[in-house]
């Protein structure tokens, strides 16, 4: 008896010396970052932090938190934020947002609040902390802008993996989104959505960068999307019912260039959303307009098509027949 109390007494006081080797290095990688960012420019202060869970818990729970990007143009203000992570799989953390926290960029200031807002992160044994798999989940979302504009959601989830199939190019991520019963700005509200609900959204895609998503990532220049591979997206609003695929390479100069096939039903409404959007100029609106409507006339149902458009020498193409500018990403 005397032999297994003496055991378990090792064990205890090992067990305890690994969590505090442990949280002591945690906290102080996070303290070296938040130095290393002042000294690179950033505003990066905090009223609070410290790590507790003893004794198989590193949780990191920061209180007044501010991270600002001058260069970059952005600022994140978090009056509580925590990173939860078990302590013998510490490179899996689950991030827990506050009820209501701030993100601003040289043009506006959003607030976001939620009943729940957590996502859980993966990343890759290495120093870069690259990122394997990213999931995030929110409820009762309302997204708030100083340019007088609301947005809401039920539910909303992300989830963003690296791709490590041999035949997809490296610094590849699926990226898939899911949005119910989410509200648009009123602004655009009063133009296509009368009943100020629209049900269900879902984009299901692969897209390539020039670099991966790690910490340099984050602390430098965010990678640029070089490819992007559509396998379904979906769009259910009333009547409209929008299927689309399609696979697009961006150039250097921020053009698109590839194809994507559009299947919908009542087209019309969903083109009055992206013109609300101002996601389109007015010149490819209504060229677009045009050329849709033509297509579906020839159909014999001018209600719903399924087209082909090809971005190509910084134009969009329905056919052989030029529309438009392409899109550009950046």
């Amino acid at each position: 008896m005397r032999g297994l109390i003496t055991l378990v007494l090792v064990l205890s006081v090992a067990w305890s010396t690994w969590w505090v080797i442990g949280t002591t290095a945690q906290k102080t990688a996070i303290d070296t970052w938040m130095e290393q960012r002042r000294d690179a420019g950033w505003i990066a202060e905090v009223e609070d932090f410290k790590v507790t869970g003893y004794p198989n818990r590193f949780d990191s729970k920061f209180t007044g938190l501010t991270l600002s990007n001058p260069q970059a143009g952005w600022t994140w203000n978090a009056p509580q934020f925590q990173l939860l992570a078990l302590s013998y799989k510490p490179n899996h953390m689950i991030a827990v947002w506050p009820g209501t926290h701030s993100y601003s960029t040289r043009n506006d200031t959003i607030t976001i609040n939620s009943s729940q807002f957590r996502g859980s992160l993966i990343f890759k044994p290495d120093t870069a902390l690259s990122l394997d798999r990213m999931q995030l989940e929110t409820a009762d979302l309302v997204l708030t802008g100083t340019t007088d504009w609301r947005a809401t959601a039920k539910e909303a989830s992300v989830a963003f993996f690296a791709h490590n199939a041999p035949d997809i190019p490296p610094n590849s991520y699926d990226l898939y989104i899911k949005a119910l019963e989410f509200s648009l700005p009123s602004t655009w509200r009063e133009s296509v959505d009368q009943n100020g609900v629209l049900p269900e959204a879902i984009f299901d895609a692969t897209l390539t960068y020039d670099n991966p998503w790690d910490r340099f990532a984050i602390e430098q220049t965010n990678p640029r999307v070089t490819a992007i591979k559509i396998r379904d997206i979906r769009f259910l609003w009333g009547a409209l019912n929008l299927n689309g695929s399609g696979s697009i390479d961006v150039g250097d100069d921020g053009y698109v260039n590839g194809s994507f096939t559009l299947q919908a039903q009542k087209w019309r409404a969903l083109l009055d959303v992206i013109v609300a959007a101002n996601l389109l100029t007015p010149d490819l609106a209504t060229a677009l307009d045009r050329g849709v409507s033509f297509v579906a006339a020839l159909s014999g149902n001018p209600e719903d098509i399924e087209i082909e458009l090809r971005f190509k020498d910084k134009l969009t193409y329905i056919g052989p027949i030029p529309i438009g500018p392409a899109p550009r990403v950046y």
